[in-house]
């Protein structure tokens, strides 16, 4: 942007509004930019437009849009880029959602059968001939004669339950009401095929749940929930390999519930214990990774008619606390695959139904299961039940899809990466945090670094939701390393990376911690001389977005340009929706203590934008059918923002009509939105894709 060229952003009107939160007020001058009128509706096209030609102006822009499209490969191209669902095995054949390429991907991914994993399989379930459908998740029965498909429409996260027969590719007769949120909550079906659980999710003006159901085939839609509901949880119902026993775990990972099948007369199990207990039912117990006194995991079994399943001290330890982070537990040719990390990488070790360990699982070094960085992914059970099949990528290289036979020594690969990056360079470094923790994060950079060390870098963060963000592939990231670029992906806390006590953390009272790591981690590359001020950018998504609205606000001095992606921005005004209230009280704090507002309100862009500061470039885009982070809080904070840089500092917005938080985006959306936004960044660093 040349120093005499003007941006005209459209007026915003300035009202005399107020928000008062537990007794504590702050002026709110752009609330009507929250309500979804008329008004709203013409500033927000007039914003798209004024965003669209400052981007598309770029003479680079159509040869970055090819190069994004490149590196995406099977991915949907959205920021949180492996969203699809593992292979998933049952009667015999595999069962998977992929985009198979002939001479071009389709833009939604295909249900698909076949009879090995490696295998392109027969497409059962094309949602490209519907517009607007996207598959979320799938479930085979155990029979491997019926799918349950999770079907979201129009970029929505609220998925309807359909049934299809697998051979003849008909929809079953069931209609189920309930719709379900995502991949998230994925059902699981009895052991005899003949009805599953789901979860479901209910969204008002006010709440924001979630309840758990049964469906037998063949009758009509369940009209009460299962009695495992807890309040601001999501139950999910496991179903034991063997057909005797379910348990009602959840989202926070606490097994609450078990019952006997097929009577569904449910009990207590673990209640009120301060930790994670996430696992697997073997047989008469229940086999789990927890951090009850163990924050970087250890494994225990805990009986099912146990009279104190609330009482950790009556737990068995299998595998104790060691300085590797245990996630998830897998039963599999009746040994237990755990799957953790080690310095923020993966691994994987087997051990016998005794707790003695056998075996490391012999994995490409230096990346991670993009299927397993969730707390709960392991409560749904996957793959082959005497093989370990996963999907695996680096930094460098898309998922592959591999399988180890327990006790072999030898990987195999069932699908080599459809992408690789041959010409780069990864290496974890460690920055130094304000109150000296030492923060380690994952630097992805051309080969020809030392012929120009100071390079234009991004760096991408999470750091919430005790979530780890894995040093995995970037997918439509990847273009801006192969333009010369590097990628830092920070292991900041607030997320799961290195243990719950690391994600604590960044938690709640604790949170600017996640914030100083990340500054920390820009301050590492340019003291290093690896970048500088003027080549330095930020981007994440959702709790990322959060974490980029803070950067720009907390520490405008350290960028170039910061990206913010499906974000909350009104950290205070998030009572206001339902979804809101429920990530801020888990994550940030407690909106109804006025102390916890104050605080919440250090780190709320919004409250924090000052008109005398010198901002970076600022890039910010939502969904309009966004149910978690609304696009009205952004609205507010553009609006606010571009009050105070005035013409000649970028501020753009950008909404996205039908498009929700991401996870049901098109591969050609997710493509659009990223070069987008990268356009944006490399104009700004004087960055060229290559030709």
């Amino acid at each position: 942007m040349k120093s005499d060229e003007r941006l005209k952003y459209p007026e915003a009107r300035v009202v005399d509004e107020q928000d008062t939160v537990a007794g504590v007020t702050f002026p709110d001058p752009y609330r009507w930019l929250e309500e979804e009128t008329d008004e709203t509706a013409d500033w927000q096209k007039a914003q798209n437009a004024v965003t669209d030609d400052f981007v598309r102006s770029w003479p680079h822009y159509g040869r970055l849009h090819e190069l994004v499209d490149h590196h995406v490969a099977d991915g949907n191209g959205s920021p949180n880029w492996m969203v699809d669902p593992p292979l998933q095995f049952a009667g015999g054949r595999w069962f998977q959602l992929d985009r198979p390429t002939a001479t071009k991907y389709p833009d939604r991914a295909v249900v698909t059968v076949s009879e090995s994993p490696g295998d392109p399989g027969r497409v059962i379930f094309d949602p490209n001939t519907t517009p607007g459908q996207q598959v979320t998740w799938f479930v085979p029965s155990p029979n491997g004669q019926i799918v349950a498909l999770g079907i979201a429409s129009d970029g929505q996260e609220l998925a309807e339950i359909q049934l299809l027969d697998v051979d003849s590719g008909e929809r079953l007769s069931d209609r189920i009401p309930q719709q379900t949120v995502g991949p998230l909550v994925t059902p699981q079906w009895l052991g005899d095929s003949t009805g599953f659980f789901y979860t479901a999710g209910v969204q008002t003006a006010d709440v924001f749940t979630f309840e758990a159901f049964f469906h037998e085939l063949g009758t009509p839609p369940p009209a009460q929930p299962e009695p495992v509901g807890v309040p601001d949880d999501a139950p999910v119902v496991q179903v034991a390999a063997d057909g005797r026993h379910a348990v009602a775990t959840s989202v926070w990972t606490l097994p609450r519930f078990v019952c006997d099948l097929p009577q569904r007369n449910w009990r207590p199990f673990v209640h009120g214990v301060d930790a994670a207990v996430c696992g697997v039912i073997d047989g008469d117990r229940y086999v789990a990774v927890t951090n009850h006194g163990a924050p970087r995991g250890r494994l225990v079994a805990i009986p099912l008619d146990s009279s104190t399943p609330a009482d950790a001290d009556s737990w068995l330890e299998l595998v104790r606390e060691s300085e590797r982070v245990l996630h998830q537990v897998r039963l599999i040719g009746g040994r237990l695959v755990v799957i953790g990390s080690l310095n923020a990488e993966a691994r994987a070790w087997v051990f016998d139904l005794n707790g003695q360990e056998l075996e490391e699982v012999p994995l490409p070094r230096g990346g991670a299961m993009p299927h397993d960085i969730l707390p709960h992914a392991g409560l749904v059970p996957s793959g082959h039940p005497e093989e370990f099949v996963f999907h695996y990528s680096s930094p460098a290289s898309s998922p592959g899809v591999y399988r180890y036979r327990l006790g072999t020594g030898h990987l195999e690969i069932l699908r080599s990466p459809r992408v690789t990056m041959p010409d780069v360079n990864v290496e974890l470094r460690t920055a130094v945090s304000a109150d000296g923790t030492r923060v380690p994060y994952h630097l992805v950079s051309p080969h020809n670094r030392t012929e120009s060390p100071s390079l234009p870098t991004l760096i991408t963060a999470y750091g919430g939701g005790s979530v780890s963000w894995p040093a995995q592939y970037p997918g439509p990231l990847a273009a801006f390393v192969a333009s010369g670029g590097a990628l830092a992906i920070s292991h900041q806390r607030g997320g799961s990376d290195l243990g719950s006590d690391w994600a604590d953390a960044g938690r709640l009272a604790d949170k600017q911690n996640s914030y100083d790591d990340l500054f920390s981690v820009a301050e590492d590359l340019i003291s290093n001389g690896l970048s500088s001020p003027d080549q330095l950018t930020m981007t994440g998504w959702s709790s990322g977005g959060l974490t980029a609205g803070v950067a720009l606000t907390q520490r405008p001095d350290l960028w170039a340009a910061v990206v913010s992606q499906c974000p909350i921005l009104d950290v205070i005004g998030s009572h206001r929706h339902p979804y809101g209230k429920l990530a801020i009280a888990s994550d940030y704090g407690d909106l109804d203590d006025p102390d916890e507002v104050r605080r919440l309100a250090t780190f709320s862009p919004y409250h924090l934008i000052e008109s005398d500061a010198d901002y970076p470039w600022f890039y910010v885009h939502s969904g309009a059918v966004d149910m978690a982070c609304p696009p009205g809080q952004i609205r507010k904070f553009s609006a606010r923002l571009q009050n105070c840089v005035g013409t000649s500092t970028p501020a753009l917005l950008r909404v996205w009509d039908g498009v929700g938080h991401g996870t049901s985006s098109s591969r050609s959306e997710g493509v659009l939105h990223t070069t987008h936004w990268l356009a944006f960044l490399m104009r700004r660093l004087g960055m060229t894709p290559p030709e």
